[in-house]
């Protein structure tokens, strides 16, 4: 008698809703009174259109340091416990929430969240949640944070940014990684920018002998 061929065992596909976790950060941060902004994937999705929208599995918020204690106080209130983030902050994972609340405060980077969420505030650039928005990083401010990270999938959303959005400002945002990233991090830029075909990219650099 033949062996009956083997069943695959279907798989569960992954499904991540934002609005939810969206609408707890920002309830959890309006009661700390404290500045943030919205980052990380669903921050591109304000600057990006739909199709260039990919999937994520939380949502991110940029808070500054002296953050951290008030938004652990407003979780405990809710019987709430989060773990720390090895760059610096907060991750909730309850039930449907998943929110990570960054400070990067490792790495020396906190400065440029700051920078992030003040200009966010000025920039005017809000998502909705539920009966209210939340501020959300301008895009020179999201490049810079993907490129001092030095992560392959950053550089990657990096150059989307760059490519999708001809708007961005290269001079400034290469002079924010040059504060905050040093020159390495800015010449990084040039490379991601000429990756993403800007015309306004710096030529690369080669040696004499080249």
């Amino acid at each position: 008698m033949s062996e009956r061929p083997e069943v695959p065992v279907p798989i569960e596909l992954p499904f991540f809703d934002p609005k939810p976790s969206a609408r707890f950060g920002a309830e959890i941060l309006g009661e700390t009174g404290q500045p943030f902004a919205l980052i990380g994937k669903i921050a591109m999705w304000a600057h990006l259109p739909p199709a260039a929208q990919e999937f994520t599995k939380d949502v991110d918020f940029a808070v500054p340091l002296r953050a951290i204690e008030p938004i652990k106080a407003a979780l405990a209130r809710r019987g709430i416990a989060a773990r720390p983030l090895s760059i610096g902050g907060l991750a909730v994972r309850e039930g449907e929430i998943r929110v990570d609340f960054i400070d990067r405060h490792e790495g020396g980077l906190g400065a440029l969240f700051e920078e992030a969420i003040t200009d966010a505030a000025r920039l005017g650039v809000v998502a909705g949640v539920g009966t209210g928005s939340v501020p959300v990083a301008g895009a020179e401010y999201l490049v810079a944070l993907k490129v001092v990270t030095g992560e392959d999938k950053d550089e990657t959303d990096a150059v989307k940014l760059l490519r999708r959005i001809p708007t961005i400002d290269l001079a400034r945002t290469r002079a924010l990684i040059l504060r905050h990233g040093g020159t390495a991090g800015a010449n990084r830029l040039d490379a991601l920018a000429r990756r993403a075909g800007r015309p306004d990219a710096r030529p690369e650099e080669r040696n004499g002998g080249d």
